[in-house]
């Protein structure tokens, strides 16, 4: 079934309000010019829906996910001092990572004058328990 297609009638309905309309003097024709205008101009704004924005949201987030992992990506390492490298390749064991937090701390600069002691008891001390 067609929706367009419109009753007979609309079409008589239509020719007399044409004419009526064309008969209508210059004053109100300006009446309902003016009448039109303003409730045009009261009408609300027409806003965008929020979905608009998303891509813009999204590209930001992207972006700042990206300069967050450049920035980490480029925090330099804490560097060994050259002084506990050498004692513990001299000992023969390797550097764990607490070692290298109390020597990297810097809080206890004498511990740093003893490194050949700490290693000779570090080996004496795998010794008893081995």
């Amino acid at each position: 079934m067609n929706d367009n297609v419109l009753p007979p009638w609309t079409d008589q309905a239509r020719s007399v309000l044409d004419e009526s309309a064309r008969a209508l003097d210059a004053a109100t024709l300006s009446r309902l010019n003016r009448a039109r205008q303003a409730a045009l101009a009261q009408r609300a704004p027409r806003r965008r829906a929020a979905w608009v924005f998303l891509p813009a949201g999204l590209a930001g987030a992207c972006a700042l996910l990206l300069a967050v992992g450049v920035w980490h990506g480029r925090r330099a390492p804490t560097a060994i001092p050259a002084q506990a490298a050498l004692a513990a390749s001299a000992s023969g064991n390797a550097v764990n990572a607490g070692d290298l937090d109390m020597i990297a701390s810097g809080d206890d600069m004498e511990m740093m004058q003893d490194l050949d002691f700490y290693a000779w008891l570090d080996v004496q001390d795998q010794d008893n328990n081995g």
